[in-house]
């Protein structure tokens, strides 16, 4: 039984297949730990959905061929941005 301080506990039959990814991808977390993590981050807003929120008004104002370039454009960035971040990770 769960002490007070403690959330509750949670029985959850997991199909095998599933139950050896997890404990593959766990590293150094416990399985409840990933499992918990993973359905807090299933819950948060998708960044990528609010970008393109925010993007579309500013896109909409735009001709055809001004929206094909500043897409381009930001392709191009978030291409550099990324292999930037990697870099540093490999510091």
């Amino acid at each position: 039984m769960s002490q007070p301080d403690e959330p509750p506990s949670f029985h959850l039959r997991l199909p095998p297949a599933l139950k050896g990814l997890l404990l593959a991808v766990k590293g150094r977390n416990s399985l409840n730990r990933e499992i918990t993590e993973r359905l807090e981050r299933s819950l948060e807003p998708d960044p990528a959905l609010r970008l393109a929120e925010m993007l579309r008004p500013l896109l909409t104002d735009m001709d055809e061929t001004d929206q094909k370039e500043m897409v381009s454009l930001l392709t191009r960035a978030i291409e550099i941005w990324g292999r930037a971040a990697g870099k540093r990770r490999r510091r």
